[in-house]
């Protein structure tokens, strides 16, 4: 199902990027902005109302967030090359880098006394990336890009409801607006943080273009009917954005509440769903800049997927009634009018994650195994695409680390999310201690992952083995409350054979080879606010 509201968790696209050193005193006052913000009145600040008089009310908000990136090593040796400004390029052994954006909302409502409720809502972005910039081979944000642009611009109507013994509301919104379907696997960026619009680990933005969304909000069941599509700009992205998409479809849930929770408009309040998505690309860039990549070619492509989560199955006397989750999806890919080298697609994407909470001992640590299989082929100019796209994945709303990305450094910079699987375990646990608050909290995290090709052949790569990569990261992650947090991590990979052939195959044509290593590590904190 669709939900509006999309947290600060960072998401990603496979990008390009370049570099200025001398960031680690910037990083640092990040870091320290963040602190600050611990500093403050008890109360959560929500949204200040600006305007409230006859059934008008107009209220105002502000996002920040910010991040600091070391990473020794960068891509096994091979490093990460930034352009300069004469158009060459400069390697990076060890990148440094950080972020920082801002984000200026403005919402109005106003109930028109007629049993409906007009809303709108506009919002900006500002954002920069510091240093060398992110660490993909050839980096996107490099030069210190610096960006103003509008995110949201919506308008719309509620309009409540009284059907089948239960209340509803619907709700038609049209423009640019955030949109996502369950958890973010297969809708929930329309928009790429990359390039010169900065800001790309971050990823701040979210908003698709309309025309819009039309849903209907029940206790129990909930549906949209979508017509929106990506924003696309690779001028802006120098050349390594998305294609745009043009899409519509629909998607439908049924779910069961938490205590006091409202699923039908809150993901994060649904004990138990299952979700029915479907959607038609009505036409999408099919330049030849897409032949024979892993989006090619989207125009005219059919996308079905099933997911749930939660606790689908509830057995009181397993402990399953509360302790025990399984989550996933299975995503579907055809066109039977393919272009740009192809034929046809025929690709699939899945994950399947069962969880367990230990709710009984200290610290109630909670553990999950994730499969997470991104479809591929053995040849990558067949006649066929296998390639699984992930379209407008976001990383995800129920965890900030143990997100959809493989980790924060192979998964992150290094590994293609197409012919790959990967074997991810996560424990998290939440120790009884407040560090500026009562009611804060303080998260410890271990994540492992497993990364490996389906196919090397599919990737260009001849007699390699599968495997990529192994990783462990470790996190604390902060909450001061809903509005303030903060994390910092911490982590080493370990190359494998395919993992060291991706290294030396994204090494720019006509630079020195450097000696390709078995380790790679990250160091990195974000702190995000919410006045």
């Amino acid at each position: 199902m669709g939900c509006s509201s999309i947290g600060h968790v960072r998401s990603r696209a496979r990008s390009l990027r370049r570099g200025s050193r001398g960031f680690v005193k910037a990083g640092w006052s990040l870091v320290a902005l963040g602190l600050a913000a611990f500093i403050a009145p008890e109360e959560a600040q929500a949204e200040q109302t600006l305007v409230s008089i006859k059934g008008i009310t107009l209220q105002g908000a502000l996002d920040i967030g910010g991040s600091a990136f070391f990473l020794p090593n960068t891509n096994f040796g091979a490093g990460s090359y930034g352009t300069k400004s004469s158009g060459a390029l400069v390697r990076h052994k060890n990148s440094t880098y950080g972020e920082f954006y801002g984000k200026p909302m403005l919402m109005g409502s106003w109930q028109t006394g007629w049993g409906f409720t007009v809303i709108g809502k506009a919002s900006a972005i500002g954002a920069t990336t510091l240093g060398d910039g992110d660490a993909e081979e050839v980096s996107q944000t490099s030069g210190t890009p610096r960006s103003i642009y509008l995110e949201e611009a919506n308008l719309g109507v509620e309009v409540p409801l009284e059907m089948a013994g239960g209340k509803q509301l619907l709700t038609v919104q049209g423009g640019r607006q955030a949109f996502a379907v369950d958890d973010g696997f297969l809708i929930g960026k329309g928009t790429y943080s990359a390039g010169d619009r900065g800001a790309w680990w971050y990823a701040p933005r979210y908003a698709f273009s309309g025309p819009g969304v039309i849903k209907l909000e029940g206790d129990s069941v909930r549906g949209d009917i979508f017509m929106l599509e990506s924003n696309s700009d690779n001028d802006l992205d120098r050349g390594y954005d998305r294609p745009e998409t043009k899409f519509v479809g629909f998607d439908v849930s049924w779910f069961k509440n938490r205590p006091g929770g409202h699923g039908g408009s809150t993901y994060a309040d649904r004990a138990a769903y299952v979700t029915l998505t479907y959607f038609h690309v009505r036409d999408a860039d099919g330049s030849a800049h897409y032949d024979y990549s892993t989006r090619a070619d989207r125009n005219g492509m059919n996308v079905a997927a099933l997911s749930w989560g939660g606790t689908l199955f509830p057995v009181k006397a397993l402990g399953i009634s509360k302790n025990f989750t399984f989550y996933g999806n299975f995503v579907s890919e055809q066109n039977s009018h393919a272009g740009n080298g192809y034929k046809s697609v025929e690709a699939y994407g899945m994950y399947f994650e069962p969880g367990y909470t230990f709710s009984m001992l200290p610290w109630k640590p909670h553990l999950f195994y994730r499969y997470t299989r991104f479809g591929g082929g053995k040849n990558a100019e067949g006649s066929v695409k296998r390639n699984y796209d992930t379209f407008f994945l976001y990383d995800g709303k129920r965890y900030t680390y143990g997100g959809y990305w493989p980790g924060e450094i192979v998964g992150m910079y290094l590994a293609p999310l197409s012919d790959l699987e990967v074997h991810q375990f996560d424990l998290t646990a939440t120790p009884p201690v407040h560090l500026f608050r009562k009611k804060d909290e303080l998260k410890l995290g271990v994540h492992f992952y497993d990364l490996s090709l389906l196919y090397p052949s599919g990737m260009g790569l001849k007699n390699v083995g599968r495997h990529v990569s192994n990783e462990v990261d470790f996190t604390a992650e902060y909450m001061l409350d809903e509005t303030t947090s903060a994390a910092v991590a911490a982590g080493t990979a370990f190359s494998g054979p395919a993992g060291r052939a991706l290294s030396r195959a994204g090494v720019p044509t006509g630079y020195r080879m450097h000696d390709i290593g078995r380790h790679a590590g990250v160091l990195e904190a974000y702190f995000y606010k919410h006045f």
